[in-house]
């Protein structure tokens, strides 16, 4: 077979292998594949065609999305998204500002405990104080809306004496305080929208009944003590302690230990309620007997 007639074999054969593969992908490859995307197009058109269907799917969507918000919103607690501790050390400091300057706190970092998607930072808070302040700081942890967790409280009976020889009567505490957080941001809530809670003082339940200290007199007040009624006018009484010193007083004025509580105009004798360390004392001064008083526990 001469050269010319086997290129010309070959030439005619890959014509063939060509024109088969053409012919394959024309007739029977392609119709299909443009049937299959025909079928799409159309599954397509009819979803995005229909625009009243989708309004009501996004009214539908948008309302229970915002069902879902306001529940979140609503709850008593939720756990906060955040990134660092600080945020809690913001939080209690921002309560430490009403504090009254006599009460110490200290924050102590004790670990971080993963539990599920949250995690819990665990902190100590220790100090000596006013037992309104301690009840404050429990009460604004407690009632915060971020989900702050007393594990325990220890109390003890305290005094701090003031440079003035005055003495306090403190609470010392030890709060051990979990603090839960998240790092996925679709938990996180706008807490500046809280309203802020109302707060009310309590009576301290650790401060003493009878206390062995009377503070002194620094305002110079009348002492009841020894002190004479020498007169009564129309604008209240007129009295002199037994340091010589006179007085013009009138009902709710303040006195040594206590308060002027009555004048009664009628018998000529004026009324006064003393606290001697926790003893309540009745004293009346009498204008026609001097120094005269009844005492009641």
């Amino acid at each position: 077979m001469s050269h010319q007639t086997r290129n010309t074999i070959i030439l005619l054969i890959s014509f063939l292998v060509i024109a088969l593969g053409a012919g394959y992908y024309i007739f029977i490859g392609q119709p299909k594949s443009i049937k299959a995307k025909n079928a799409q197009l159309d599954e397509l058109n009819q979803k995005f065609t229909n625009t009243k269907a989708l309004a009501v799917t996004y009214d539908s969507l948008s309302r229970e999305s915002e069902r879902i918000d306001s529940i979140l919103f609503n709850r008593t607690k939720a756990i906060p998204f955040r990134e660092s501790m600080t945020d809690t050390y913001n939080d209690i400091i921002r309560i430490s500002k009403c504090f009254t300057q006599y009460t110490r706190l200290d924050i102590e970092y004790d670990k971080t405990e993963p539990v599920g998607a949250a995690s819990i930072d665990h902190f100590i808070l220790h100090g000596q104080g006013d037992f309104n302040d301690v009840f404050r700081l429990l009460y604004e942890l407690e009632k915060s809306k971020k989900l702050y967790k007393i594990k325990s409280v220890n109390l003890k009976n305290a005094t701090l004496t003031k440079g003035s020889g005055e003495i306090l009567y403190q609470v010392l505490f030890d709060i051990k305080l979990e603090s839960y957080f998240t790092a996925d941001k679709n938990l996180a809530l706008n807490y500046e929208e809280i309203p802020d809670k109302k707060y009310f003082k309590i009576s301290d339940y650790f401060y003493p009944l009878i206390t062995p200290d009377i503070p002194p007199n620094y305002d110079e007040l009348l002492e009841v003590e020894g002190a004479s009624l020498l007169a009564i006018i129309p604008d209240g009484v007129f009295i002199m302690d037994k340091n010589g010193n006179s007085f013009t007083l009138t009902e709710g004025d303040p006195v040594y230990l206590g308060y002027l509580t009555k004048i009664d105009y009628d018998r000529q004798k004026c009324e006064f309620l003393l606290n001697r360390g926790g003893i309540v004392e009745k004293i009346v001064l009498d204008l026609k007997s001097f120094n005269q008083k009844e005492t009641k526990k």
